[in-house]
Order: structure tokens, then sequence, then C-alpha cells
């Protein structure tokens, strides 16, 4: 191919990158989806690293790449070109490729198993806009205590290790039961572990008359009531009724439904409030659904003969 030809190439290249992420742009515009790249600066915050480790140069997944440390406003999530002002640089590295230059390694920040670009946003673009499925990359690890391990990593998923990570700061939970790990779906859930726990050390330190540290009501709680509700979760199968979902979720929602009818009926054992939310709140079977529809319309019919008749005494 001539000259010329290659630099035309790059700049179909770089229109069609361009065009792709006008549409997916609006596409997600309309289902109100975040096409936005994950800024590096605001992971860091919410997960605060505890250290860092240089790991040499490796080849990664570029469908794991997934923010920017600077050039997050120049790229969608699918590092497809957004700008004008990114077209030189874009079609200078897209000529290389074309020309078979060997480039040099992206350099990376990993976050668990995701990574984010110090240098090299225009080369992960191209790379990828090229159908590639691996880059090398320079690779600098960040520890957190709070792993990233998910399928997608967006912002929901990150303001849920942020809450995990205020959980095990706040309670100590992880020093003292290390090989235990809680798993939520909501972030705002952790905040209400952490208001279960310093509510249980406050009832435990009235009963036995003494203070205690965090980590020992922490383990106390673990033992005398979060497994043992989570237990009976599982060995009644409560959580296909509620697709999607975890243990940890259902011990927080079933909790406070029993304060709920306590307050309202009195004294009332954990399993039936359990039975309650679940018959309440949980997804039902097609078959149940059925049942339901036809016990209702029966008993509508019922009602209805039941006024009938009444009526025809009344006369």
């Amino acid at each position: 191919m001539s000259q010329i030809n290659l630099y035309n190439k790059a700049r179909w290249d770089f229109e069609k990158a361009k065009n792709k992420a006008f549409f997916s742009r609006l596409m997600k515009k309309l289902f109100s989806q975040n096409d936005e790249l994950l800024r590096f600066d605001e992971v860091k915050h919410l997960l605060a690293p505890h250290g860092m480790a240089y790991r040499g140069v490796k080849s990664i997944p570029l469908d794991k790449i997934v923010g920017s440390e600077g050039r997050y406003q120049d790229f969608d999530t699918n590092f497809l070109p957004l700008h004008e002002h990114n077209r030189q640089r874009w079609e200078n590295i897209d000529l290389a490729h074309l020309k078979e230059i060997t480039l040099p390694p992206i350099k990376v920040y990993k976050v668990g198993d995701f990574y984010f670009v110090r240098d090299g946003n225009h080369r992960v673009s191209v790379a990828r806009q090229l159908g590639m499925e691996f880059i090398d990359a320079e690779i600098t690890e960040l520890f957190v205590k709070v792993p990233l391990q998910s399928e997608k990593l967006d912002q929901k998923s990150l303001l849920i290790a942020e809450g995990y990570r205020f959980f095990l700061e706040k309670t100590h939970i992880d020093k003292v039961l290390p090989h235990i790990s809680f798993s939520l779906t909501n972030p705002w859930g952790y905040y209400r572990l952490v208001e279960h726990i310093n509510t249980y050390k406050y009832l435990l330190e009235e009963r036995l008359k003494k203070s205690l540290s965090i980590e020992e009501a922490s383990k106390e709680w673990f033992f005398n009531l979060y497994k043992p509700v989570t237990d009976l979760i599982l060995s009644n199968k409560i959580l296909k009724h509620f697709p999607g979902r975890t243990a940890g979720d259902l011990y927080i929602w079933i909790m406070d439904h029993w304060h709920y009818l306590k307050e309202r009926y009195g004294p009332i054992d954990l399993i039936t409030a359990m039975e309650d939310y679940t018959k309440r709140f949980g997804k039902r079977s097609w078959w149940q659904k059925l049942v339901r529809f036809f016990s209702g319309h029966q008993k509508g019919e019922k009602e209805n003969e039941t006024q009938k008749d009444s009526d025809s005494r009344s006369e």
C-alpha cells in the first residue's frame, strides 16, 4: 500500500471510530446509560489504596482497561475518540500500526482485575478499533482492602467497594475474621451493617456491664446474629425468591422487617418474619402467580355471592 493510501486509511479509521462514538453515545443517552470512562483519581479516592508495587511489562486484556488518569473526557467507555483534537495523534498511531512499527508499552495502574491508563490512551483506542485483544503494558499495581474481581467495573460496583471499605475500617471485622467476606448488592447496605454492629455492641455492653472493643463486638455479632440469620436464609432457600440478591442483602431487609412487625404486632419469631417478608416481597414463580390469581378470583366471587345474599335478605 502506498504512503498516500496509508494516510487515507488512517484518516478513514479515525472518522469511522469517531462516528461509532457518536452513535454509541446517542444510544446510551436514549437508554440512560453511562458512557464515560472511569476517572482514576475518583477510584483512588473511593478505594483508598494502602500501597503499590511495580509489576513490570506484561500483556494485558484490552477489555479490562476501564479508565484513565488524565484523558477520561477524550474517550468513551469503549475508548472511542470523542473530539476532533484527538485526530492527529490517533492517526499517527494508527499509521504506525499500518506500517508495522512496534510501539512502546502503555503505562497503567492495576486495581484488582482492572486497569487505568497512565500513558497511552490513544494507543489503547487504536488497538481496540483494530480489533486487538491484548496490549503490552508497564504495570503499577495498587493494593486495596476490597478486591475488584467482578466481570464489569462501573460506578455502582465502585460505590459498593467503597461501602465495603468503610465497613471494614469501622468494624475491623477483617482482622478477627480474615477468611470471612461479606457480599451486598447495594452500597448503602454496608453502612447499615455498621449500624447493626454498633447497636449490638451497645446492647451487649449493657448486658455484660463492661465495655468491648469494636473487634470483640464485631466477632460476637457475626457468630450470634449475622451467621445464624444468613444460615436460615440459605437453608430455607429464600434467595430463589430474590434473584440477583445475596444472603447479606436479605439479612438486612429481614431484620428490618422483623423489627417493624414486632413494633406493630408485638412479640413475633424470626422465622415468621422471614416467611412474611418472602411472601410480601419475594418474586413468585409463574405457577404461584397463577394460583394466586385464581384464588383471588374465587375469593372475589364468594364475596359477591355473600353480598347478594345479604342484599336479598335485607329486601
